[in-house]
């Protein structure tokens, strides 16, 4: 804890108000540790202006983890971009995999096999559950509530141990793939699909009867960092953020990839836009994609084996005549066309949208990533400004920055 006087970027705000205001520093904390409060790799740390315990100004100071993303991918092949889009999530890792994914097989006019695309959804889905998890455990710890904490924490190990006996990979292993799928679903998954799905509804359950109707989480979170629809829509903030605050809009469901158009789920949408309305629409979302994870084990059930992956002749050099001309040709990358196409999936953080651009060679001309943990960072002082200090991790937590997004 400083006086303002001391630090240069705080003199214009006491010359302002005429007094010294307190300013502390909250944060950093290494970005690939997982934070204690805000449930993924800490991604920005924040300098907090005080007028006693109430915020008076908030600077979000992110870049903790930048790595030139965008440049990086520019400069290889279209596959070998895959473990950096990966590492834009945090445990929701494989949505960014899939999103980009399809917007290069879109552009290269690659036909997925049916059941690729049921196994995309499925998984998605389970990676949203962990990271949904993850993030109800964090804002328990951040408000108290170490039975809520503990119930969250171990469903989220009980979601992670589900994801990865779907994918037979840890969460940053690049399952998805050009063209389909790395794995099939091993037969153990299905025959254990319904105890663990009801075991995860029913800590759930106890989530919610510990922790959301907890008196004390309702005084401490509601009407606490409101952001109206407005709001939402002038500072680029979407996802369960967005929905608390009124907002209708999931791509999943507005503009349906995969195959989001074929299953029944519902779009939970709150009113008030606070931290109480965050955590109600995050608890419901987490319910939506079991509903959503349970449909899709039953479509791959009655589907029966089929290919995984795309026809790959002439795609990735497998139609060349030698073994040579083959590994040259997977090393240059797919043959993408010439063109550009942008596209978006529906994230564990809100909408996460790719723009790919290609001359017609095996590098990418462009790649654009619209993360929505950046645009939410940018939203933080407009909420905050006025709460008081111990508002500032709950608010964090249901934020759910994550770095890889904040620092492309």
């Amino acid at each position: 804890m400083k006086p303002a006087s001391e630090g240069a970027r705080s003199e214009t705000l006491s010359g302002v108000l005429g007094f010294p205001e307190t300013v502390i520093e909250v944060g950093p904390t290494h970005p690939g540790v997982r934070h204690v409060m805000t449930g993924a790799g800490s991604a920005a740390s924040f300098l907090v202006s005080l007028d006693d315990e109430r915020i008076t100004e908030l600077e979000v100071e992110i870049g903790l983890a930048h790595r030139g993303f965008e440049k990086e991918v520019e400069s290889r092949p279209w596959s070998f971009a895959l473990p950096y889009v990966g590492r834009l999530g945090h445990g929701a890792g494989v949505i960014a995999e899939v999103g980009y994914c399809l917007a290069v097989e879109r552009l290269a006019g690659v036909v997925l096999p049916d059941r690729a695309i049921w196994l995309r959804m499925l998984v998605c889905e389970l990676a949203r559950v962990v990271d949904h998890f993850a993030r109800l455990a964090a804002v328990a710890t951040a408000i108290g509530l170490p039975a809520a904490q503990a119930a969250a924490a171990q469903a989220e190990i009980e979601a992670a141990r589900l994801l990865r006996v779907a994918t037979g990979r840890g969460p940053l292993a690049g399952w998805a793939c050009l063209g389909g799928v790395a794995s099939e679903l091993p037969d153990r998954f299905f025959t254990g699909w319904p105890s663990a799905s009801a075991s995860l509804l029913e800590i759930l359950g106890r989530y919610e009867r510990v922790g959301v109707r907890n008196p004390s989480c309702i005084a401490r979170l509601s009407e606490v960092a409101p952001l109206s629809r407005e709001g939402c829509e002038a500072w680029g903030v979407t996802g369960p953020i967005a929905r608390a605050s009124g907002s209708p809009n999931d791509v999943r469901r507005d503009a349906p990839y995969l195959r989001y158009a074929s299953v029944d789920f519902d779009v939970p949408v709150g009113e008030s836009g606070d931290d109480f309305d965050r955590l109600l629409v995050v608890v419901e979302e987490v319910r939506q994609s079991l509903r959503i994870a349970d449909q899709c084990q039953s479509l791959l059930r009655s589907l029966g084996p089929g290919a995984i992956q795309a026809s790959r002749t002439g795609w990735e050099g497998s139609g060349a005549p030698d073994g040579s001309a083959r590994f040259e040709a997977w090393l240059e990358g797919p043959p993408v066309p010439a063109g550009e196409v942008a596209l978006s999936v529906e994230s564990s953080t809100g909408e996460l949208g790719f723009l790919v651009v290609s001359d017609g060679d095996g590098l990418p001309r462009r790649i654009r990533c619209r993360a929505p943990s950046f645009l939410h960072a940018q939203a933080m002082p407009a909420m905050l400004r006025g709460a008081q200090l111990d508002d500032l991790l709950p608010t964090a937590a249901l934020l759910h920055l994550v770095a890889g997004e904040c620092d492309r």
